[in-house]
């Protein structure tokens, strides 16, 4: 390494760890608690964070090419809107063939963007040459690339450039792709919206550092009746493919394997900060070993495409939770950069739950979600000094450290903080660990070696 990637390197690593261990500069409040951040200051929020590699920002913060804001009914939508993600997933692992809401259900081919979700944390990726650039959704979760585009096949493409919209007759560099198995596809997801196109190739362009000819992706046109996918203009899948896909030659991991050698590492930002994509080589530089990792497990269901693995225990406070392995059907535990919250076993949230309860009774009752999800929840105006329990979770050989704003949710401003976890709907559906909860990690995936390195964390070294 040279010198002045050494230097870049360690700055990375230094402002994860500024992130990370932030909050516990304020005074600790007894064992294993935290100040909870009010956030009185008027002032406006400014954002902050990594200029280098992929830039992920979060929709709802600052840096937010939007310019949103979390408002009470944004928080309503998005758990709302994760709460069809998880759904759609389940479906998929349990093959469910019908999966739409109240009895409504789909036959459209399958792509494993099952579901968008609330796609609350964005990159900037170019497409196209000259490039124009786009904001995806960054989602494990989903393994094709796909963006809203116009291929004007019906009519001749407007003068006027929708901005949200790739047009690939205005590239110079695009081309029809190979079509195996198929070029066209068209999907209904669970929340009634549609994806449909064709497959096409064309450069693409991630962050300063590279650009991929021949690159090939779902130009997907919007559904003129539902509508579009809200702020993000399409997704960048970094999620598994198996051999058995029909579309596995088309994901990113594939696709890039000699560029990259399918390893990447991403660190999601606060609402209030950027963080970072980076790939291969750098990956490794910029979230280096921590001397610590826990096995990305094989797909337990067939045809899964996520990253699996072995979580065995919580510790919330000083109480520690079991999870039972083997739980009836369960396939395991999802890492997941496409759900936000966190869903768990019911016996395992509930005794959690009580134990946020026991740990908050000093403070008083607030009203759960709009939807439900998150049920155990607090009013803390004019609590300042508010302890927030410290939350650990314990995969096999690794012990991750949750950042104090992981373990809770505000869903209205501090009038409504609620425990950020939520009990599975079925016990047989998979255990999912949300973006909330991933938030000021270093999240290190390297698929040869079936690894998922986190760092930085507090870990006691069990190799």
């Amino acid at each position: 390494m040279t010198g002045s990637s050494a230097l870049m390197a360690i700055g990375h690593i230094l402002m994860c760890y500024t992130l990370f261990f932030s909050f516990h500069a304020n005074k600790a409040l007894g064992y294993g608690a935290t100040v909870l951040e009010s956030n009185k200051s008027h002032a406006p929020p400014s954002c902050s964070g990594t200029t280098t590699g992929l830039r992920v920002v979060h929709k709802y913060g600052p840096c937010s090419p939007s310019g949103l804001k979390k408002t009470p009914a944004v928080a309503s939508q998005i758990l709302a809107q994760d709460k069809l993600r998880v759904r759609a997933m389940n479906s998929r692992l349990h093959n469910r063939r019908t999966i739409g809401l109240e009895g409504e259900g789909t036959t459209d081919t399958y792509l494993q963007n099952d579901l968008p979700g609330a796609g609350n944390f964005l990159v900037s990726v170019g497409f196209g040459t000259p490039q124009k650039d786009f904001n995806l959704a960054l989602d494990t979760g989903s393994y094709v690339t796909w963006v809203q585009c116009e291929p004007c096949t019906e009519s001749p493409c407007p003068q006027q450039q929708n901005a949200s919209l790739y047009y690939p007759s205005f590239s110079s560099t695009y081309s029809n792709a190979p079509c195996s198995p198929r070029c066209n596809y068209t999907q209904t997801y669970l929340d009634k919206s549609k994806s449909g196109g064709v497959f096409i190739l064309d450069t693409v362009s991630i962050g300063q550092d590279y650009q991929i000819p021949e690159f090939i992706f779902l130009c997907a046109v919007p559904d003129k009746e539902i509508g579009d996918f809200g702020e993000a203009d399409g997704i960048l899948g970094l999620g598994l493919a198996s051999s058995g896909d029909e579309f596995a030659t088309y994901s990113l991991a594939t696709q890039t394997a000699n560029l990259f050698g399918r390893v990447f590492c991403h660190c999601l930002p606060s609402s209030g900060n950027s963080g970072y994509v980076y790939f291969g080589e750098k990956a490794r530089e910029q979230c280096p070993f921590s001397g610590t990792y826990t096995r990305l497990l094989r797909n337990p269901v067939s045809g899964a495409n996520y990253y699996f693995v072995n979580l065995i225990a919580i510790t919330l406070g000083q109480k520690k939770v079991e999870v039972p392995s083997g739980i009836l059907s369960s396939p395991g535990t999802i890492i997941d950069s496409g759900t936000v919250i966190t869903h768990l076993p019911s016996s395992v949230y509930s005794e959690l739950s009580q134990e946020f309860d026991r740990l908050m009774s000093e403070f008083p009752p607030a009203n759960p979600s709009d939807d439900g999800v998150l049920k155990a929840c607090y009013n803390l105006v004019d609590h300042d000094n508010a302890a927030i329990p410290e939350m650990v979770l314990h995969f096999e050989n690794l012990d991750v450290h949750l950042d104090q704003t992981a373990v809770t949710w505000k869903g209205n401003g501090m009038s409504q903080v609620c425990f950020a976890f939520a009990a599975k709907e079925d016990e047989g559906d998979v255990t999912i660990i949300g973006n909330h909860q991933q938030q000021k990690l270093n999240m290190l995936f390297n698929i040869p070696y079936q690894r998922l390195e986190i760092g930085p964390v507090m870990m006691n070294k069990r190799q």
